[in-house]
């Protein structure tokens, strides 16, 4: 009977410590680069009050690849579960049209569009992990984005009011597999949804009124990290 109390005990022990080692092999800190197909709409309208009311609207798709870097920190709460909190940042820029605004008729007030461009962006998340095994974990994250931007008019016109830097939150879910002790692949799906902006269009010699124009940005990612773990 003591013996079997003890292989018992000793099978008991191994288990445990085999969990443990699943959360144990995402713990700590780990470094990636990654690639990314990102698709990113931007809703616009724009309105001016004289003369009488001129309003118009528009969207725009556009598909990119873009690369950049993650930094992230997972630690183990229990045998399957972790909490990693990191950034992610995406040097370079992007461009798209926030939609049209309409000119009254008059000499030099002309139909244009204004150009939304996105530089820069960066997310602060969290991630609540859970590993399947000591080589698999699946994780869900919430995250604070932002971005520089940058807001110009197709027909030069001078903006008497710039927004400010968009600001958003990010949803994402994904996987991350061991290859190796160190070595990781991670797959992830995310949507980023950032606040609305808006900017003036400055009425010129020949206009009757400005222009306001706001736009709301929404961004789509699938994205594959090789990455290691320190």
């Amino acid at each position: 009977m003591n013996k079997i109390l003890k292989l018992s005990a000793v099978a008991l022990l191994a288990s445990s410590t085999s969990l443990m080692a699943q959360s144990k092999s995402f713990e700590g800190v780990s470094l990636g680069l990654s690639a990314s197909v990102v698709g990113a709409e931007v809703s616009g309208n724009s309105a001016s009050s004289s003369p009488g009311t001129r309003s118009s609207s528009g969207s725009i798709g556009k598909v990119a690849e873009i690369a950049a870097i993650d930094l992230s920190y997972g630690h183990a709460v229990n045998n399957n579960f972790l909490i990693a909190i990191g950034a992610s940042y995406t040097p370079g820029k992007a461009k798209a049209g926030t939609g049209t605004y309409t000119g009254d008729g008059t000499t030099g007030d002309t139909n244009g569009i204004l150009n939304l461009e996105l530089k820069d962006p960066y997310t602060i998340y969290i991630a609540p992990t859970y590993a399947v095994s000591k080589d698999a974990a699946i994780y869900a994250k919430l995250g604070y984005s932002k971005a520089d931007v940058n807001v110009s008019a197709t027909d030069s016109a001078t903006l008497s009011k710039k927004p400010e830097d968009l600001e958003g939150i990010t949803y994402a879910i994904g996987s991350k597999t061991m290859l190796t002790p160190n070595l990781y692949l991670g797959v992830e799906a995310s949507i980023t949804e950032y606040d609305s902006i808006s900017a003036t269009r400055a009425a010129r010699s020949g206009d009757r009124a400005a222009v306001n124009v706001s736009a709301d940005a929404k961004v789509a990612q699938g994205t594959i990290t090789l990455g290691y773990k320190f």
